[in-house]
């Protein structure tokens, strides 16, 4: 993806990455990930074995963190004055080898040795393996790598192509950092994310539809995770890639969504159900055979029962964050009776609320009203979190409907 203001969030600010690299071909990815860590926040220093300065170089680290690099141990004891409590460790690339060092108490080079200060001084690990696919499911790499998770190790899991297992994208290799410092936000929470456009077939081939991106999803999707939610579940659709770790049900049609929406609740006990999905309200027959463009055709669109009601009927003890888009942001509670949020997001369409864009959001939660001017995508869907995450809710409870808004 290309660099755009709204894809970093800043939530490394504060934070120095030390970045333990070993010996991998996967190595020419780091500086481009050096990259991202800075605009996501962070201070970045690279440290190196012999094997991965050998692969390429440490001018080219220096070069993307603007810091000296570090490949030798001095009497300045770097594995151990190089850590502050704001320090992460991030290994990558994660070589067969370290992983196994790294496991077994070994620490006979960059990557071991400031392994085993980190774990030992508590600071927040990241691994990233990169290795021949075989190797990655060796059953001894296996246990090695549990292993490190038993241990509170995050280890990222790679993208397999053929025979290889490649070090994953800079942005999943983000989150895990991010989760490592913040998991314990939404710790134990399951989320749903209701997002992305609606369809209603009108023929075999034409659909009518309405607009969205889906990128408030994505975010609240990738917040999730940062956060340190258990299960994210996402229906719907999106133009942007939805992470792996996130359970992902791409549906367009009005009711396989609605079908996928009462599945999962039914399967799932969620805390949080938000909804920024432009849902349709409508009903249409559909014609079996494809209308012919020479003529004139009537389309009647039905009212069907909203699905934020039916929600509400299913999960009475989830905290519920609804969307409502119109033309100048006025709150009609009576629109929102059945469904009884805990919070309503209002922004207007005059205002190309669409995709990669900064708007206003009036938000209105039980305690009060509050105005956000100017806010992406990336910074609202945090926000919601921020917000919800200490509301509790019993199945019984009214949520805003109790209140005079």
């Amino acid at each position: 993806m290309n660099y755009i203001e709204s894809h970093f969030e800043n939530m490394l600010s504060g934070k120095k990455v030390i970045v333990a690299s070993s010996a991998s071909i996967s190595i020419y990815r780091i500086p481009d990930l050096i990259r991202d860590l800075k605009r996501e926040g962070a201070s970045v220093i690279s440290a190196m074995s012999p094997s991965a300065v050998s692969m390429i170089g440490k001018t080219i680290m220096e070069w993307a963190t603007g810091n000296p690099v570090l490949t030798e141990i001095t009497g300045n004891i770097e594995h151990i004055s190089m850590f502050d409590d704001n320090t992460i460790l991030l290994v990558a690339p994660a070589s067969y080898n370290t992983i196994g060092k790294m496991a077994n108490g070994i620490s006979d080079n960059i990557p071991s040795l400031f392994f085993s200060y980190a774990l030992g001084h508590g600071n927040s690990i990241v691994v990233v393996p990169a290795m021949h696919r075989d190797m990655m499911e060796n059953p001894v790499n296996k246990e090695n790598i549990e292993k490190l998770k038993k241990h509170g190790v995050l280890v990222v899991d790679p993208e397999y192509d053929d025979t290889k297992a490649k070090i994953a994208d800079n942005d999943r290799i983000i989150d895990y950092l991010c989760r490592s410092v913040f998991g314990n936000e939404l710790r134990g929470k399951n989320v749903l994310i209701i997002a992305g456009r609606s369809e209603l077939p009108i023929d075999p081939v034409r659909v009518i539809t309405n607009r969205s991106s889906g990128y408030t999803g994505y975010w609240l999707a990738r917040n999730a995770f940062r956060l340190g939610a258990s299960i994210i579940t996402y229906v719907g659709n999106s133009e942007y890639d939805i992470p792996g770790y996130v359970t992902y049900m791409e549906k367009y049609n009005l009711r396989e969504i609605i079908i996928e929406i009462n599945t999962y609740i039914t399967v799932n006990k969620y805390d949080y159900i938000i909804m920024p999905m432009a849902l349709m309200d409508f009903d249409l027959k559909e014609s079996k055979k494809k209308l012919d463009s020479n003529s004139e055709h009537d389309l009647t669109l039905t009212p069907r029962p909203k699905v934020r009601d039916r929600i509400r009927q299913m999960a009475p003890g989830a905290v519920l964050v609804l969307f409502n888009l119109e033309s100048g942001k006025t709150y009609n509670s009576k629109k929102f009776e059945k469904s009884d949020p805990d919070m309503v997001l209002l922004n207007s369409f005059d205002k190309t609320p669409f995709g990669d864009t900064k708007n206003d959001y009036t938000i209105i939660s039980r305690n009060k009203t509050d105005e956000i001017k100017k806010i992406d995508k990336a910074g609202i869907s945090l926000e919601i979190y921020r917000r919800i995450k200490d509301i509790k809710r019993d199945p019984g409870e009214l949520g805003m409907n109790s209140l005079t808004l």
